[in-house]
């Protein structure tokens, strides 16, 4: 009898461990399916044939489109800006993640926005047939809003459960410095690594000596992760006090030696207007540091940076879904990013 009570406790163990294993593993496939994944960051939502291809060609399953911004304007108010025009139909193979961004000025602020995000998120959605189970917040909190943020981030998933939505988020470099949100995962950003405002910058988009420090922070941080990386371009400027400007998307055609004197290997000087016969004052652009990423530095950032991490990531992402940018790269070379 006692061995028949003992067998029957030793199953019950067995059971409820089998249990415990099998729901993990569940929510694990709920987080994050099987395929690649993509971010889609503009204003209007149109693909071309190229994009359509591109999609299928490398088993992209996930798609974190950005709906709308978040931000606190001139005056402290804080209202949605940006907002996504749905000119073509999302794809229905694929998994749409309707991803909101949150600027830091504006998180300070959420108890007046959460419901309305939400409402705007859902509304959307059904305008436009977007079916999706997962809700993804970008924002740039920094150390003076950090507690707004987590506090945002615990409220909204409340929010967001009794619906069966999940919630997401992203995580700068940086961010790694702090205690993990709440949510079900996140998806680290290894580009935008450098300081943008500062001239003598080499390249703001990713630079491996940028991430070599946030990297090794990787195996303390306990957040299931996605690992997004850039394969885009851009031309950032500055002004006659070497002061930012503004991002422009390779829009400068730098073999014009009229225009453009190189100062070095990648940053610019715009010539003087001769026909002003005028200086460029503070706000009109008189540098341009011109900005990519290789293969190569792709590939050895996401190298250092699973190789940091306890766990393999969940999906790699590229960021972003752009023919013109994409297409620099060959079908093979993004194999080697995915794989």
């Amino acid at each position: 009898m006692r061995i028949k009570v003992k067998w029957l406790i030793r199953l019950s163990i067995l059971s409820v461990c089998l249990f415990v294993i099998l729901g993990c593993s569940n929510k694990k496939k709920e987080i994050v399916s099987e395929g690649n994944a993509v971010y889609y960051w503009r204003t209007t939502f149109r693909m071309n044939d190229y994009e359509h291809n591109f999609i299928k060609e490398h088993n992209v399953t996930k798609m974190y489109v950005r709906f709308f911004d978040v931000v606190e304007n001139w005056d402290g108010k804080i209202m949605p800006v940006g907002t996504m025009i749905f000119i073509d139909k999302v794809p229905q193979d694929v998994e749409i993640v309707p991803t909101v961004y949150i600027s830091s000025g504006a998180i300070a602020q959420y108890e007046q926005f959460k419901d309305k995000l939400l409402a705007r998120v859902e509304d959307m959605a059904s305008a436009n047939g977007v079916k999706y189970g997962e809700i993804q917040i970008d924002c740039d909190w920094t150390e003076s809003s950090a507690e707004k943020y987590f506090a945002f981030m615990k409220e909204f998933k409340t929010m967001l459960e009794p619906k069966g939505i999940g919630l997401s988020t992203t995580v700068r470099m940086f961010q790694l410095d702090y205690d993990e949100p709440v949510a079900d995962y996140g998806v680290l950003m290894c580009y935008n690594t450098g300081e943008i405002n500062n001239w003598e910058t080499t390249n703001s988009i990713l630079d491996i000596n940028d991430v070599k420090p946030y990297a090794k922070k990787l195996g303390g941080y306990d957040l299931p992760l996605s690992v997004a990386l850039p394969c885009f371009s851009w031309d950032v400027t500055f002004g006659g006090e070497k002061n930012l400007l503004g991002i422009e998307y390779d829009s400068y055609d730098f073999s014009d030696t009229k225009r453009f004197s190189k100062v070095s290997e990648n940053k610019y000087e715009i010539d003087k207007d001769q026909e002003r016969n005028t200086y460029y004052d503070y706000w009109t652009p008189r540098y341009v540091r011109h900005e990519e990423v290789s293969l190569k530095d792709i590939l050895d950032a996401k190298d250092l940076i699973v190789s940091k991490m306890s766990n393999a990531p969940l999906q790699i992402v590229l960021y972003q879904l752009d023919s013109v940018n994409l297409s620099k790269f060959s079908s093979d070379d993004v194999e080697k990013i995915y794989r």
